[in-house]
């Protein structure tokens, strides 16, 4: 089953993009006039070091963050003047937002039910079923690391968004459950679905991107097209993008 958001996300406009993006946190400017632009059913990749502002990127895209100046899309709507955009987007960031007191399924039902689902309960189940979540009904708090990860992924996929962005998302993850939800992310691109994948390893910016990216200094460099490319040469243009950007 694949989300049903999908099915409208193609059109004239981007799933997601940005224009000339910037973001300081007092004196230290994070992100310097990004612009991109995703497309229903492609992927890209950012790729960069801890710090290098990967995150910040994400959420100003999800429009949890606001610019200092600059334009953020939705599939062509304004998030800010139009809030109701950001139902199009599923996020997963270093925190999982999800309550600690309630068990994943109480969680995920909560989520469905505020994103108007039909029958919340079958729409946790379901998005517990993607992403192998186990020890469902015990409460959040008490879930190993890997546990909580896939808890805060089926969050991201409940309301079946048509935009995904999604921070280091294999982190905690073992290697069936990365291995099923990489073959989701193929799936759901295939079917129109727009993915955004931070992550300092060039192995998993493969699972699901297209393109990838170095984020440098605020900047974004590339678009490096990922076909026929395997984690060795990725590796290889990242660290050569990172020096050309000032990284050492």
């Amino acid at each position: 089953m694949l989300p049903d958001a999908v099915a409208s996300a193609a059109g004239d406009h981007a799933a997601v993009s940005a224009v000339d993006v910037w973001k300081s946190y007092g004196r230290d400017r994070v992100l310097r006039g990004i612009s991109i632009e995703v497309s229903p059913g492609s992927g890209i990749a950012i790729l960069g070091p801890n710090g290098a502002g990967k995150s910040t990127l994400l959420r100003v895209l999800a429009a949890l963050l606001r610019p200092l100046r600059g334009a953020v899309r939705i599939q062509g709507r304004d998030p800010w003047a139009d809030p109701e955009a950001r139902g199009g987007v599923g996020f997963v960031g270093h925190e999982p937002m999800l309550y600690g007191g309630l068990s994943a399924l109480e969680n995920l039902r909560l989520f469905a039910a505020l994103y108007g689902a039909e029958d919340p309960r079958a729409r946790a189940a379901w998005a517990c079923d993607l992403v192998g979540l186990t020890r469902r009904d015990d409460p959040v708090r008490v879930l190993s690391r890997g546990l909580v990860q896939r808890a805060a992924l089926a969050r991201a996929l409940v309301h079946r968004p048509a935009v995904l962005l999604l921070d280091e998302p294999f982190a905690g993850l073992d290697l069936d459950a990365a291995a099923r939800f990489a073959d989701y992310l193929r799936t759901f691109r295939s079917h129109g679905g727009a993915l955004v994948l931070a992550t300092h390893h060039a192995a998993e910016a493969l699972r699901g991107a297209g393109d990838a990216y170095v984020l440098v200094d605020g900047r974004l460099i590339g678009p490096q097209p990922l076909v026929r490319m395997d984690a060795a040469a990725l590796e290889g243009w990242y660290r050569s993008a990172g020096r050309a950007g000032g990284v050492r």
